[in-house]
């Protein structure tokens, strides 16, 4: 079965949309946004040429928590550890993989409707990081039922020009960007640039297991059988598990890690192990009895699992890392046809410390369409690596001219000092579907230079 019929949620159905304008409600928005031209444009004018000319990726020296102010820093609207607790809880149940971010607090604010909004059973919720006069909002706000979206954006927007920031609205999916498009009654500019890496357990297991495929699926399985050869032994760790010593010991390898790279670095976390622990499940790799790499999962929305880090630390055998992946989907596949998805803290508190290790060639076990399995069965659960940068970047809404040919030119800079694709190319060896994603801003508004520097200054690590 396609991912795109298993999951709704994260897999839209196509790039672009024929949208059908709406009568109600339009005027009364539109007093409230102002905003109802797409930037169409056909001339730059002289001062944005020679911005674009000299525009320039940023130095990769210097830490972003550094240069930001402290008065910009903080937890706007999350004043207790209990209302973290609470924001971690909603993301677990409700949330995707670009909320998982939010709960790096030190870097994103939150902000709270103030007040109820039909259509959620709770008031809603939306990271962002704020770069003045931006406000980057980061993946689709938290709400119990996607009717209440509409509104939520309403009242996030008035919000931010009550602040008078300007807002963009990034790592999106399908349905905000029906809500935000052409014909809607925001009628924002939309552009792609960025996807979500979708796999299912079950296929990363048959890629294993099954003779054939692709250069790519050649290579992954090379490298688990490397990484088998050399005596790699994987076990999944509980949560509340965890000794000091072995905390230590990834710590640890989490800064060599991060020291043995190179270049400008841009994500929208920082890899820290324990953050959420208890939404989370821990995968090690070992050598010699020694901690060599880590895989995490988030649980998000409910029945999804993010891989949340997934890294081999140096010196670790080669194919340590495809490795992991593995085990941890095995492990997914087995369990209850798909994924075991704790129902309280209690259960997942009481996960077992696990050995992961099996022969990768034998036969796994597969699941039939057509099974008879009982209607009040979990469906199959599908994981996510998360947001990665694509190709090439795709005018999706009210966007032309040399604004396209501006932003496509300074998306290739930023590629081309990165290299933050070569992220997708090594999800790519795990069977995955790349789901387009959106970030959008209004249309009178624009997203210039300026907001280009500001998201990279939130972004570097």
């Amino acid at each position: 079965m396609p991912i795109s019929t298993t999951l709704k949620k994260l897999v839209p159905s196509k790039l672009k949309h024929s949208h059908t304008p709406t009568s109600n409600g339009d005027k009364r928005i539109d007093k409230v946004n102002g905003d109802d031209s797409p930037e169409d444009a056909t001339t730059p004018p002289a001062e944005e040429v020679e911005a674009i000319e000299e525009f320039d990726v940023p130095s990769p020296d210097g830490s972003p928590t550094r240069e930001i102010a402290e008065s910009e820093l903080g937890m706007e609207g999350v004043a207790t550890e209990a209302e973290k607790e609470e924001i971690a809880k909603l993301i677990a149940d409700y949330g995707s993989s670009s909320n998982t971010s939010w709960l790096e607090f030190s870097r994103y604010k939150i902000w709270r409707a103030d007040k109820d909004i039909k259509g959620s059973s709770f008031r809603p919720v939306q990271g962002y990081l704020r770069s003045d006069p931006y406000v980057f909002a980061w993946g689709n706000p938290l709400v119990s039922d996607p009717s209440a979206l509409t509104e939520t954006c309403l009242e996030f927007w008035k919000w931010a020009k009550s602040q008078k920031l300007k807002l963009v609205w990034c790592c999106v999916d399908d349905q905000m960007e029906k809500i935000l498009g052409k014909g809607s009654k925001f009628n924002w500019s939309i552009v792609s640039c960025i996807v979500e890496d979708v796999m299912e357990p079950h296929n990363v297991v048959e890629l294993a297991t099954q003779a054939g495929g692709d250069s790519s699926a050649k290579d992954f399985k090379k490298n688990v059988r490397r990484a088998e050869r050399e005596g790699v032994d994987i076990r999944e760790v509980g949560w509340n598990d965890w000794s000091d010593d072995q905390k230590k010991e990834v710590e640890e390898g989490i800064i060599a890690w991060k020291q043995a790279k190179s270049g400008l670095q841009l994500a929208s976390t920082s890899f820290q192990p324990w953050v959420d622990a208890e939404h989370r499940r821990y995968f090690v790799a070992e050598h010699n009895d020694k901690i060599v790499g880590i895989l995490i999962l988030a649980i998000v929305g409910g029945n999804q699992f993010q891989i949340k880090n997934a890294a081999s630390f140096p010196g670790a055998p080669r194919g340590t890392s495809e490795y992991l992946i593995y085990q941890s989907m095995q492990a997914l596949e087995e369990e209850d046809e798909g994924a075991t998805v704790f129902d309280d803290e209690e259960d997942r508190a009481r996960s077992p410390v696990r050995n992961m290790n099996a022969d990768p060639s034998r036969e796994s076990s597969v699941m039939s369409e057509d099974s008879s399995a009982s209607s009040d069965r979990p469906r199959r659960v599908t994981v996510t690596f998360g947001i990665t940068a694509a190709d090439d970047l795709t005018a999706v809404d009210n966007l032309k001219g040399w604004r396209v040919s501006w932003l496509s030119k300074t998306y290739s800079k930023v590629v081309g000092a990165t290299g933050i694709t070569k992220r997708g190319d090594f999800r790519s060896k795990f069977g995955t579907e790349h789901v387009p994603m959106y970030v959008c801003y209004p249309s009178k508004q624009g997203f210039g230079i300026d907001g280009v520097r500001k998201l990279m200054k939130c972004l570097r690590q």
